[in-house]
Protein backbone atom coordinates (compact mmCIF):
# COMPACT_ATOMS: atom_id res chain seq x y z
CA UNK A 1 0.00 0.00 0.00
CA UNK A 2 1.69 3.59 -1.24
CA UNK A 3 1.65 7.13 1.18
CA UNK A 4 -0.93 8.23 -0.69
CA UNK A 5 -3.10 5.22 -0.74
CA UNK A 6 -2.30 5.42 3.73
CA UNK A 7 -3.32 8.74 3.77
CA UNK A 8 -6.61 8.67 1.84
CA UNK A 9 -7.65 5.65 3.99
CA UNK A 10 -7.25 7.31 7.20
CA UNK A 11 -8.89 10.43 5.71
CA UNK A 12 -11.79 8.59 4.82
CA UNK A 13 -12.36 6.40 7.35
CA UNK A 14 -13.91 8.85 9.54
CA UNK A 15 -17.31 7.76 9.52
CA UNK A 16 -19.25 10.97 9.41
CA UNK A 17 -16.80 11.97 5.85
CA UNK A 18 -17.34 8.02 4.57
CA UNK A 19 -21.04 8.65 4.80
CA UNK A 20 -21.15 11.87 3.27
CA UNK A 21 -18.67 10.84 0.37
CA UNK A 22 -21.45 8.09 -0.70
CA UNK A 23 -24.45 10.31 -0.03
CA UNK A 24 -23.08 13.18 -1.72
CA UNK A 25 -21.59 11.84 -4.67
CA UNK A 26 -24.61 8.88 -5.42
CA UNK A 27 -27.80 9.75 -3.56
CA UNK A 28 -27.29 14.21 -4.38
CA UNK A 29 -26.99 14.34 -0.81
CA UNK A 30 -30.29 12.77 0.70
CA UNK A 31 -29.27 11.25 3.95
CA UNK A 32 -29.22 7.30 3.04
CA UNK A 33 -26.39 6.79 5.98
CA UNK A 34 -25.31 8.21 8.91
CA UNK A 35 -22.05 8.23 11.00
CA UNK A 36 -24.53 6.89 13.76
CA UNK A 37 -25.53 3.98 12.38
CA UNK A 38 -22.12 2.65 11.04
CA UNK A 39 -19.85 0.60 12.17
CA UNK A 40 -15.97 -0.42 11.02
CA UNK A 41 -15.77 -3.56 9.51
CA UNK A 42 -12.17 -5.86 8.93
CA UNK A 43 -11.13 -4.93 5.18
CA UNK A 44 -9.87 -8.92 5.09
CA UNK A 45 -11.66 -11.08 2.86
CA UNK A 46 -10.63 -14.39 1.75
CA UNK A 47 -11.47 -18.37 1.06
CA UNK A 48 -9.87 -21.37 0.55
CA UNK A 49 -10.56 -23.18 -2.54
CA UNK A 50 -10.49 -27.41 -2.72
CA UNK A 51 -9.07 -28.22 -6.40
CA UNK A 52 -10.21 -31.93 -7.77
CA UNK A 53 -6.34 -33.05 -6.31
CA UNK A 54 -6.76 -32.21 -3.11
CA UNK A 55 -4.49 -29.14 -3.07
CA UNK A 56 -5.84 -25.70 -1.81
CA UNK A 57 -6.16 -22.59 -3.46
CA UNK A 58 -5.75 -19.61 -0.82
CA UNK A 59 -7.80 -16.32 -2.26
CA UNK A 60 -7.35 -13.24 0.14
CA UNK A 61 -7.92 -9.73 -0.74
CA UNK A 62 -7.86 -6.50 1.51
CA UNK A 63 -10.54 -3.70 0.91
CA UNK A 64 -9.43 0.10 2.00
CA UNK A 65 -12.57 0.89 3.43
CA UNK A 66 -15.24 -1.33 4.92
CA UNK A 67 -18.42 -0.31 7.13
CA UNK A 68 -21.78 -1.75 7.78
CA UNK A 69 -24.86 0.65 8.02
CA UNK A 70 -27.36 -0.66 10.64
CA UNK A 71 -30.34 1.59 11.05
CA UNK A 72 -32.69 -1.22 12.43
CA UNK A 73 -34.26 -1.71 9.07
CA UNK A 74 -31.71 -2.33 6.66
CA UNK A 75 -28.31 -3.46 6.62
CA UNK A 76 -25.67 -2.62 4.06
CA UNK A 77 -21.68 -3.28 3.37
CA UNK A 78 -20.29 -0.36 2.48
CA UNK A 79 -16.63 -0.49 0.70
CA UNK A 80 -14.15 1.94 -0.73
CA UNK A 81 -11.03 1.48 -3.01
CA UNK A 82 -8.80 4.56 -3.49
CA UNK A 83 -7.42 4.49 -6.97
CA UNK A 84 -4.43 7.32 -7.89
CA UNK A 85 -3.82 5.54 -10.78
CA UNK A 86 -6.20 4.16 -13.75
CA UNK A 87 -7.06 0.44 -13.26
CA UNK A 88 -8.29 -1.14 -16.34
CA UNK A 89 -9.38 -4.43 -14.88
CA UNK A 90 -11.12 -2.33 -12.14
CA UNK A 91 -14.69 -4.35 -13.06
CA UNK A 92 -13.11 -7.42 -12.50
CA UNK A 93 -11.27 -6.81 -9.58
CA UNK A 94 -14.55 -4.90 -7.98
CA UNK A 95 -16.30 -8.24 -8.56
CA UNK A 96 -14.13 -10.35 -6.79
CA UNK A 97 -14.26 -8.15 -3.98
CA UNK A 98 -17.96 -7.87 -3.90
CA UNK A 99 -18.06 -11.75 -4.34
CA UNK A 100 -15.84 -12.77 -1.07
CA UNK A 101 -18.53 -10.58 0.76
CA UNK A 102 -21.06 -12.63 0.25
CA UNK A 103 -19.35 -15.52 0.19
CA UNK A 104 -18.29 -14.30 3.80
CA UNK A 105 -22.19 -14.23 4.83
CA UNK A 106 -22.78 -17.15 3.37
CA UNK A 107 -20.47 -18.81 5.45
CA UNK A 108 -21.48 -16.79 8.56
CA UNK A 109 -25.13 -18.72 7.99
CA UNK A 110 -23.96 -22.01 7.13
CA UNK A 111 -21.65 -21.30 10.65
CA UNK A 112 -24.81 -20.53 12.40
CA UNK A 113 -27.50 -23.04 11.12
CA UNK A 114 -25.09 -25.89 11.86
CA UNK A 115 -24.40 -24.51 15.36
CA UNK A 116 -28.41 -24.36 15.91
CA UNK A 117 -29.08 -27.88 14.29
CA UNK A 118 -32.19 -26.27 12.17
CA UNK A 119 -31.25 -27.26 8.42
CA UNK A 120 -33.78 -30.22 7.53
CA UNK A 121 -34.78 -30.18 3.56
CA UNK A 122 -31.99 -31.00 0.93
CA UNK A 123 -31.69 -27.73 -0.34
CA UNK A 124 -30.96 -26.21 3.01
CA UNK A 125 -28.16 -29.04 3.15
CA UNK A 126 -26.94 -28.15 -0.07
CA UNK A 127 -26.50 -24.46 0.40
CA UNK A 128 -26.62 -24.21 3.66
CA UNK A 129 -28.88 -21.47 3.93
CA UNK A 130 -33.01 -21.49 4.21
CA UNK A 131 -35.18 -20.68 1.95
CA UNK A 132 -35.99 -17.15 3.99
CA UNK A 133 -32.22 -16.16 4.55
CA UNK A 134 -31.33 -12.76 2.84
CA UNK A 135 -27.47 -11.72 2.33
CA UNK A 136 -26.97 -7.94 3.02
CA UNK A 137 -26.20 -5.47 -0.15
CA UNK A 138 -22.72 -4.98 -0.95
CA UNK A 139 -22.26 -1.07 -1.99
CA UNK A 140 -18.64 -0.56 -3.15
CA UNK A 141 -17.17 2.77 -4.91
CA UNK A 142 -14.29 3.60 -6.19
CA UNK A 143 -12.80 6.87 -5.35
CA UNK A 144 -10.35 7.86 -8.08
CA UNK A 145 -8.01 11.14 -7.32
CA UNK A 146 -5.48 10.15 -10.21
CA UNK A 147 -4.28 13.16 -12.52
CA UNK A 148 -5.46 11.72 -15.62
CA UNK A 149 -8.72 11.40 -17.10
CA UNK A 150 -10.33 7.56 -16.17
CA UNK A 151 -10.66 5.92 -19.62
CA UNK A 152 -10.69 2.33 -18.20
CA UNK A 153 -14.43 0.44 -18.65
CA UNK A 154 -17.00 1.31 -16.09
CA UNK A 155 -18.56 -1.70 -16.45
CA UNK A 156 -17.92 -5.49 -17.36
CA UNK A 157 -19.29 -5.28 -20.46
CA UNK A 158 -17.09 -3.04 -21.49
CA UNK A 159 -14.33 -4.82 -20.69
CA UNK A 160 -15.48 -7.56 -22.61
CA UNK A 161 -16.41 -5.51 -25.30
CA UNK A 162 -19.74 -6.70 -25.65
CA UNK A 163 -21.02 -3.86 -28.39
CA UNK A 164 -18.70 -5.07 -30.91
CA UNK A 165 -21.44 -6.21 -33.75
CA UNK A 166 -20.11 -10.06 -33.55
CA UNK A 167 -20.65 -10.24 -29.73
CA UNK A 168 -23.65 -7.81 -29.39
CA UNK A 169 -26.00 -11.20 -29.05
CA UNK A 170 -24.21 -12.49 -25.92
CA UNK A 171 -24.74 -9.01 -24.18
CA UNK A 172 -28.14 -10.21 -22.77
CA UNK A 173 -27.75 -13.43 -21.39
CA UNK A 174 -23.49 -12.44 -19.82
CA UNK A 175 -24.24 -10.90 -16.26
CA UNK A 176 -23.19 -7.32 -16.28
CA UNK A 177 -21.42 -5.72 -13.30
CA UNK A 178 -20.42 -1.70 -13.08
CA UNK A 179 -18.52 0.18 -10.48
CA UNK A 180 -19.18 3.32 -8.88
CA UNK A 181 -16.46 5.51 -9.86
CA UNK A 182 -16.09 8.74 -7.90
CA UNK A 183 -13.73 11.08 -9.16
CA UNK A 184 -13.89 14.42 -7.13
CA UNK A 185 -12.10 16.57 -9.90
CA UNK A 186 -15.60 16.20 -11.57
CA UNK A 187 -18.12 16.59 -9.07
CA UNK A 188 -20.44 19.72 -9.75
CA UNK A 189 -22.75 19.85 -7.12
CA UNK A 190 -20.92 20.14 -4.11
CA UNK A 191 -23.39 21.35 -2.17
CA UNK A 192 -24.51 18.02 -1.61
CA UNK A 193 -21.74 17.60 0.73
CA UNK A 194 -22.64 18.07 4.63
CA UNK A 195 -18.54 17.48 5.90
CA UNK A 196 -15.28 19.42 4.62
CA UNK A 197 -15.40 17.39 1.25
CA UNK A 198 -17.45 20.53 0.20
CA UNK A 199 -14.96 22.84 0.51
CA UNK A 200 -11.85 20.91 -0.36
CA UNK A 201 -13.26 18.61 -3.64
CA UNK A 202 -13.90 22.49 -4.09
CA UNK A 203 -10.36 23.10 -3.63
CA UNK A 204 -9.41 20.62 -6.42
CA UNK A 205 -10.91 22.63 -9.28
CA UNK A 206 -7.91 25.14 -8.86
CA UNK A 207 -4.85 22.17 -8.96
CA UNK A 208 -3.82 23.71 -11.85
CA UNK A 209 -4.65 27.14 -11.12
CA UNK A 210 -2.08 28.95 -8.77
CA UNK A 211 -3.85 32.38 -8.26
CA UNK A 212 -6.86 30.53 -8.36
CA UNK A 213 -6.07 27.81 -5.18
CA UNK A 214 -4.58 30.86 -3.62
CA UNK A 215 -7.69 32.92 -3.58
CA UNK A 216 -9.87 30.22 -3.00
CA UNK A 217 -7.85 29.17 -0.15
CA UNK A 218 -7.97 32.88 1.75
CA UNK A 219 -11.81 32.94 0.80
CA UNK A 220 -11.81 30.25 2.98
CA UNK A 221 -9.58 30.83 5.51
CA UNK A 222 -11.14 29.86 8.59
CA UNK A 223 -10.94 26.36 7.49
CA UNK A 224 -7.39 26.32 5.88
CA UNK A 225 -5.96 28.24 8.60
CA UNK A 226 -6.35 24.93 10.96
CA UNK A 227 -6.87 21.92 9.14
CA UNK A 228 -6.54 18.03 10.80
CA UNK A 229 -3.46 16.56 10.37
CA UNK A 230 -5.49 13.92 7.92
CA UNK A 231 -7.45 16.37 5.59
CA UNK A 232 -4.01 18.19 5.12
CA UNK A 233 -2.36 14.88 4.27
CA UNK A 234 -4.75 13.96 1.68
CA UNK A 235 -5.28 17.26 -0.01
CA UNK A 236 -1.42 16.34 -0.70
CA UNK A 237 -1.88 13.29 -2.37
CA UNK A 238 -5.35 14.82 -4.47
CA UNK A 239 -3.19 17.89 -5.37
CA UNK A 240 -0.50 15.25 -6.79
CA UNK A 241 2.26 16.86 -8.90
CA UNK A 242 1.26 19.59 -9.44
CA UNK A 243 1.49 21.43 -6.09
CA UNK A 244 4.02 19.23 -4.02
CA UNK A 245 2.49 20.40 -0.69
CA UNK A 246 5.77 19.94 2.05
CA UNK A 247 4.85 17.58 4.97
CA UNK A 248 4.03 19.14 7.88
CA UNK A 249 3.50 17.87 11.47
CA UNK A 250 0.54 19.11 13.25
CA UNK A 251 0.86 21.79 15.76
CA UNK A 252 -0.48 21.62 19.15
CA UNK A 253 -4.28 20.39 18.85
CA UNK A 254 -3.69 18.33 16.27
CA UNK A 255 -4.34 21.17 12.93
CA UNK A 256 -1.77 22.36 10.33
CA UNK A 257 -2.00 25.70 8.95
CA UNK A 258 -2.51 24.94 5.50
CA UNK A 259 -2.57 28.95 4.26
CA UNK A 260 1.18 28.98 5.04
CA UNK A 261 2.08 25.89 3.75
CA UNK A 262 0.32 27.08 0.16
CA UNK A 263 2.38 30.28 0.69
CA UNK A 264 5.59 28.86 1.49
CA UNK A 265 4.87 26.67 -1.43
CA UNK A 266 4.48 29.75 -3.88
CA UNK A 267 7.68 31.74 -2.31
CA UNK A 268 9.69 28.68 -3.25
Amino acid sequence: MGKNNVYMKHWLSDKGRFADLINGSLYQGRQVFTAENMSVEDGEQGLVLRKTDGKEIAVQRYRDIMMKADDGTRIVVLACENQDEIHYAMPVREMLYDALSYVDQVNALRKNHREKKDIKESAEFISGMKKMDLLSPVLNIVFYYGEDEWDGSLDLHGLLGLDRIDYRMLKKYVPNYRINLIDPKKLENLECFQTDLQIIFGMLKYRKNKEGMRSYVQNNRSYFAQVDQDSYNAVRAMLGSEQHLKAVKAKAGGTVNMCKALEDLYQD
